[in-house]
């Protein structure tokens, strides 16, 4: 981890690395037992940098999920489309407050993009010494290269559909850890190819079997590539894959201790959880810590979504404290080997970043898109008899069908980082029914402020432009 730290180390570039740290990083490498180390850094710093800390937050702020306690905490200027291309913030994690940009989620994003460019250079001069390891050490970082530019082009570049081919903006795609290279901001569909090609090479070489669910791996590179082919409209690929994974992982069950168990490391098979994310100790900043002070609340909105079946195991995920809506879907104390002694204890959990629920969600509605509605009822009914064995079976179509879904998704993968993408890509915009704020009402969908501002240092240094309306 101390490696990976120094390369990660900053510098006057948002997409360079620190040159001393370089060279670090070369003396420190050795071998592949010492690159694997390197490897394990970078899930590390994943964890340390975008996922445990508020940035985990932002998509679920920025549309109708959750909101901050107070408007002058943490997130508060994201939660009202106030965000600025600031220069003078341009290290400040997300989430501190008063912060107006996105500036540290691109820092981070792009030195562990870097990092994976790195693992995979370099693979190639200790591959002798056990191929079969090395194999899968460059799939997990082709497959985690695709994974950190997904999360980035949904914050700074408008949904694959904006235009009719994807051709406006995307985010630099970066294939090389040399800083020496110049770079430029490809277009949304370029991006979407560069994932897809990633994706592929990664499951040419990892294994068929998964073994630890806290490293990147077949299913979960499948899974990540049906949840690409979504995004990108592709229904036909975003069904073909996710029915291939949810034939060899099904949902889990009540019984087999669903909902709590998907923020537990089971890899004893008894989890849909196909990749999560470990806490770590040193850095006990969670989302859930933040939602467990409740420093970020519910929006009536979701409470209303989530209670409306008193007997769905999910209604449990939100309760009323006096005026305020708590987030109770992070099982307190689910990773004790972790963290034993965190306070609050809601801090302490897996992320399951992608799952099996989801998968059925990208069925259903590729189903329904392609004309099969009869599929897309079947997958959804599961989803929604997995949480009460007692619903109603849904018998809608059309419209009402598709409705059905979406409000489904949202309530299954309710503060799990994909709201406003979902949203964008539905064209659905943001609708906010529990803010007095007239401005933070209503954000109509292609607003230029439904996206992240590129950090100043870029659009000065190497001529990104700059999105619209900053």
């Amino acid at each position: 981890m101390v490696v990976l730290m120094l390369l990660l180390s900053c510098t006057k570039n948002f997409l360079d690395v620190d040159n001393n740290a370089a060279l670090f990083r070369q003396n420190y490498v050795k071998d592949l037992k010492s690159l694997k180390e390197f490897l394990n850094g970078i899930y590390s710093k994943n964890a340390e940098f975008l996922e445990f800390y508020t940035s985990s937050a932002y998509p679920e702020i920025v549309s109708d999920n959750l909101k901050p306690a107070d408007l002058s905490g943490r997130l508060a200027n994201h939660y009202l489309w106030n965000q600025s291309a600031s220069p003078e913030e341009s290290e400040r994690p997300a989430g501190s407050v008063g912060n107006r940009t996105m500036n540290g989620f691109w820092l981070s994003g792009y030195r562990l993009i870097r990092a994976c460019d790195f693992v995979i250079e370099e693979i190639g001069k200790y591959r002798n010494e056990n191929p079969v390891l090395a194999d899968e050490m460059v799939g997990q970082a082709y497959a985690m290269r695709a994974y950190l530019h997904f999360k980035m082009v949904n914050i700074f570049a408008q949904t694959y559909t904006f235009t009719s081919d994807g051709s406006h903006p995307g985010i630099p795609y970066i294939m090389t850890s040399d800083i020496s290279k110049s770079y430029s901001r490809q277009s949304v569909a370029e991006v979407y190819e560069f994932m897809i090609t990633d994706i592929k090479a990664a499951l040419q070489l990892l294994p068929i079997t998964t073994t630890d669910t806290r490293f990147m791996n077949r299913l979960a590179a499948q899974a990540l590539l049906s949840r690409i082919y979504l995004f990108k409209e592709d229904y036909a690929k975003a069904r073909e894959v996710a029915l291939e994974v949810t034939a060899k992982v099904p949902l889990l069950s009540i019984s087999k201790g669903y909902p709590n168990d998907l923020f537990k490391l089971k890899n004893d098979g008894n989890t849909e959880t196909l990749f999560q994310i470990s806490p770590i100790p040193a850095f006990a900043i969670f989302l859930g810590r933040y939602l467990g002070t409740q420093a970020f609340v519910g929006t009536s909105d979701l409470a209303s979504i989530l209670r409306e079946d008193p007997n769905d195991i999910r209604s449990s995920w939100i309760s009323q404290s006096g005026t305020k809506w708590i987030i109770s879907k992070f099982p307190a104390g689910a990773a004790p080997e972790i963290v034993p002694a965190l306070s609050p204890s809601t801090a302490s959990y897996y992320i399951p970043a992608l799952r099996t629920s989801e998968l059925y969600l990208n069925i259903a509605e590729s189903a329904m898109k392609l004309g099969d509605e009869n599929m897309a009822r079947a997958y959804l009914n599961s989803v929604r008899k997995r949480a009460n064995p007692n619903a109603r079976e849904i018998n809608e179509s059309g419209i009402a069908l598709m409705d059905l879904i979406v409000r489904e998704r949202r309530k299954e993968l309710c503060i799990e980082g994909l709201r406003m993408g979902d949203l964008q890509r539905w064209k659905l915009g943001v609708q906010r029914g529990d803010t007095a704020d007239d401005a933070a009402k209503n954000l109509p969908f292609g607003s230029d402020k439904s996206i992240a501002p590129i950090p100043p240092q870029d659009v000065t240094t190497m001529g990104i432009p700059q999105n619209m309306g900053y």
